[in-house]
């Protein structure tokens, strides 16, 4: 009965549900439930897990606290583009049923993740629909985009902690949102030290529709573990057909400009590098990440 939940930091939020019985509802009493409803102990602090914690402590309520709504069978929950969670619902009955023990419940709450309240990125350049390969973009980061205060780390020394990430909702129905998904594309980026700007150049989807179906979906771009808020984007072609692809490129790599403004320009492949009197370093090594209910340890 819990509703399992992406959020754009990389994280999963559990929340509804109960600690004993089943999902469902009977007409007579079972040792395990209460009135009609086959479930008990409802489970009112949420948990997140975090796949990037070790092994053994992914899971973790730290800073939680709990509902005082009990939500039980027919509960749901689903990302908003401000990155909370609007959560709803529970009615273990046949119908309506304002009597019972756990009643229909029509009260609705939202979820503010730790990161709600931090300094949002918000990057220019954000494209209004992305394809199956073909040329990257750019998102344009100034130096206050950079400070979101969530870890300590400040302006450039978040370079490589900057996400873009892709997310749908699915519909949400008996626990699991169906269709969901979260996919991180791949990334690199040129760095200003002059007025501690960044550009992230930034890849299409891999070229396997499978990945990410089309249709829309909510663009977050993650700095330092908090993400800007959502932009509704168009995927593919938006229909269910043969999904138009392209090659999937390489990004340019790394770049430290040392002086003057950065003047992003299109290379010979179409792709764009940064501008500025100096220039270094490494290749990205960019494995496209898709998040999807996997290995929970």
């Amino acid at each position: 009965m819990g509703n399992a939940i992406h959020l754009p930091d990389g994280t999963i939020l559990v929340v509804n549900g109960a600690g004993r019985g089943v999902a469902g509802y009977a007409d007579y009493t079972q040792p395990w439930g209460n009135d009609d409803s086959l479930a008990d102990d409802p489970v009112l602090t949420p948990v997140i897990y975090d796949p990037a914690r070790a092994q053994g402590s992914r899971w973790n309520r730290d800073g939680l606290k709990p509902s005082t709504i009990p939500r039980m069978y027919h509960s749901t929950a689903t990302l908003l583009p401000d990155g909370s969670v609007m959560i709803s619902g529970s009615n273990p009955h046949q119908d309506v049923a304002l009597d019972k023990f756990y009643p229909t419940e029509y009260a609705v709450e939202i979820f503010y993740p730790l990161y709600y309240n931090q300094r949002r990125p918000n990057p220019s350049g954000v494209p209004d629909r992305l394809g199956y390969g073909g040329n990257p973009f750019n998102l344009n980061f100034t130096s206050d985009d950079l400070n979101t205060g969530m870890s300590g780390s400040t302006g450039t020394d978040n370079a490589s902690k900057i996400k873009v990430v892709l997310m749908k909702t699915g519909f949400s129905t008996h626990a699991l949102n169906f269709g969901m998904r979260a996919l991180e594309l791949e990334v690199s980026y040129t760095v200003n030290t002059g007025d501690g700007s960044i550009v992230l150049h930034v890849n299409q989807l891999p070229t396997n529709p499978a990945l990410f179906p089309p249709g829309n979906a909510w663009i977050f771009a993650v700095v330092d573990g908090v993400p800007s808020l959502g932009k509704q984007i168009m995927i593919g072609s938006g229909n269910i057909e043969q999904q138009k692809t392209e090659d999937y490129q390489s990004l340019p790599p790394v770049t430290i400009v040392t002086g003057g403004a950065l003047n992003p320009k299109p290379n010979a492949a179409g792709r764009t590098i940064g501008g500025g009197s100096a220039s270094a370093v490494a290749v990205v090594a960019g494995a496209v990440v898709v998040a999807l209910f996997g290995s929970w340890l």
